[in-house]
């Protein structure tokens, strides 16, 4: 297996990829998934995961204003295929997203539906994100 490249979708790669991303959103359809492949760059887009011309991996982001007026970048889409170890793909993925957030983004978050197949990681990971006190 060749290197794997991690860079922007490319929009003729759109349909190619629509099975993936329809796993992670069973909700989306053909043509609004080639309206965020096609998304210009300060409104969202999707990063992938390449290899011998193969996506094996994709994540879907958009960019946000919070309410005081920052902009915050949005993972809204994970998903990887792999038969061994799909975790090695997501890896770099997701730092190649955080290196494009940190170009103009002064947060990153997670968003996902409340009925998504995935719901329950997010809530994991936002507990585990969580900063608790307590006063005694």
């Amino acid at each position: 297996m060749s290197a794997l490249q991690y860079r922007r979708l490319e929009s003729d790669e759109a349909d190619q990829t629509y099975v993936l991303a329809h796993i992670g959103n069973p909700r989306l359809t053909l043509d609004s998934w080639r309206a965020r492949v096609d998304a210009p760059p300060a409104s969202g887009g999707v990063l992938a995961a390449v290899a011998n011309e193969c996506v094996r991996a994709i994540l879907a982001y958009s960019i946000s204003t919070t309410p005081s007026g920052e902009r915050q970048f949005m993972v809204d889409t994970l998903v990887a295929f792999d038969l061994l170890r799909p975790e090695k793909l997501i890896e770099p993925l997701v730092a190649a997203a955080c290196d494009l957030a940190r170009r103009g983004c002064s947060s990153i978050g997670l968003s996902s539906p409340l009925d998504a197949p995935g719901y329950e990681a997010v809530m994991r990971q936002i507990a585990d994100a969580a900063v608790l006190h307590r006063v005694i």
